[in-house]
């Protein structure tokens, strides 16, 4: 085990035999040598719980140090500022903390690891756009560019000449607020520019783009009509309640279908060994009560995903979780046994923190 400072986790990081997170990862924390997965298809969402003071924000910053630049990974705190309430003269209607945190974690997963460049997310841009289209009038163009530009930088490879991916950005945030006009909504045509600009050129990067946009005619009535299903999209964030909840569904699931194209073909597969992984701090904050039932929903539903996600709970439980599997730290250390049943919240696995002890191993037998 890695010496972290958190004695008393071996049933987590342990590498030989291979700890709960070596055998959902696919990776051995801190060593990175590939381990067997305990499961092949779908993990369970670990979530990690216990009062204040357990170390579960300490357990997550450790797994973030075990793997960053290894393989795909981020870390949000949903009590974080940046998910309590829109930026600066963003209207609600186009906002949601959950759309904030898929948009924070699509970036920093976005970023190069170890053997494999950084990965792209077409569909999830082109969500992104149409939701953030909802709040836009052309009173303030400065606003309206630099939203569109941090979102169109969600499909950077880092593959292209120096240089190229800013004048590309900087070409179709102009595109889209050339669409702009009058004072009402601008939805439809922020749409149509992004369907066009997406649908022009012929290199890889542009069909990827294509695909990514098609993608969006499978929206419910959407009748396989990609601008629709963008535009219903839209209106279902702006009408809040039931509706965006549905709209944020889809936006997650967009997040996790352009991370599965990276690991695609048995190329990428060779240089992204493991899983990208998500820490998500504090899920029983609004971010955090959205994102954990998108996912399960979905994986529910049998809409598969590659994502290792752990979370920390303040507390034993959440309403959202009722029927999720529970276990003890210890038995976890070599298998969880843990199978999803006929409920959403089943597909997640509940692991109590006990108190960390701060002792090493060696200096609590030599104080016996």
């Amino acid at each position: 085990m890695h010496s972290c400072g958190l004695h008393g986790r071996g049933a987590l990081f342990d590498t030989d035999p291979p700890g709960l997170v070596a055998r959902l990862v696919g990776l051995c924390p801190f060593q990175h040598g590939p381990t067997p997965l305990e499961y092949a298809k779908e993990p369970p969402f670990v979530v990690f719980t216990g009062g204040p003071g357990l170390g579960k924000s300490a357990v997550l910053g450790e797994l973030r140090a075990a793997y960053q630049g290894h393989t795909p990974l981020a870390l949000i705190d949903c009590e974080d500022e940046l998910f309590a309430r829109p930026p600066a003269l963003r209207p609600g209607e186009a906002w949601s903390p959950v759309s904030q945190a898929v948009l924070t974690i699509a970036e920093q997963l976005a970023e190069p690891v170890t053997g494999a460049g950084r990965i792209a997310f077409p569909r999830l841009t082109a969500g992104l756009l149409a939701v953030a289209a909802g709040g836009w009038r052309d009173r303030d163009l400065p606003r309206i560019r630099q939203e569109a530009e941090r979102i169109l930088l969600l499909n950077d490879t880092g593959s292209w000449v120096a240089g190229f991916t800013g004048r590309w950005v900087g070409r179709v945030s102009t595109r889209l607020v050339d669409a702009l006009s009058g004072t009402g909504l601008v939805v439809e045509p922020i749409i149509e520019a992004t369907l066009e600009v997406f649908s022009e050129g012929v290199t890889p990067t542009h069909r990827r783009l294509r695909k990514a946009a098609t993608w969006y005619r499978d929206c419910p009535s959407a009748g396989g009509n990609p601008k629709l299903g963008l535009i219903l999209l839209s209106g279902h964030f702006r009408a809040g309640g039931d509706s965006r909840t549905h709209a944020e569904r889809y936006l997650v699931r967009a997040l996790l279908a352009d991370l599965d194209d990276a690991y695609t073909g048995a190329v990428q597969r060779t240089h992204r060994p493991g899983r990208p992984v998500v820490l998500v701090d504090n899920v029983q904050a609004t971010a955090g009560v959205g994102l954990i039932g998108s996912v399960l929903r979905d994986r529910a539903d049998g809409i598969a995903d590659r994502v290792a996600f752990f979370a920390g709970l303040r507390g034993d439980g959440h309403p959202s979780l009722h029927n999720a599997a529970r276990r003890a730290l210890p038995e976890v250390a070599r298998a969880t046994g843990w199978e999803p049943g006929g409920t959403v919240s089943s597909h997640a696995l509940l692991v109590p923190l006990p108190p960390p002890t701060t002792a090493s191993p060696q200096a609590v037998e030599a104080g016996r």
